[in-house]
């Protein structure tokens, strides 16, 4: 597949989980889940860390420095109570997801000059 087709495919498969509400919830709890590795429903700084680094590993990238990741769980943490909601998280896949769609339209744009 060709970098364009990704985009296009990537920017197709978003706007179907930012349209649909069924999928982003989906998404959300798979996601959520995959985070919550004690299952208590809440999101701590540890379980943050720990997928990041997981994530980072399986791109071949090195992960953050625990103070990035504390940086991103405290922009994540929208009321500050040391926990990340299944709600906060949402705020922030939504945006994610928007904005991913821009790059892609932005790259596809790019890409046809």
């Amino acid at each position: 597949m060709s970098d364009e087709e990704d985009l296009k495919t990537t920017a197709d498969s978003l706007s179907i989980l930012l349209s649909d509400d069924s999928a982003f919830e989906s998404a959300l709890n798979a996601i959520y889940e995959a985070i919550d590795t004690n299952g208590d429903g809440r999101l701590d700084p540890s379980e943050l860390e720990r997928y990041i680094g997981r994530a980072c590993a399986k791109m071949g990238v090195d992960s953050p420095a625990p103070a990035q990741v504390a940086g991103v769980f405290r922009q994540l943490d929208l009321n500050n109570d040391r926990d990340i909601s299944r709600a906060e998280l949402s705020v922030f896949l939504r945006h994610f997801f928007q904005e991913q769609v821009k790059y892609c339209a932005l790259k596809l744009r790019a890409t046809r000059r």
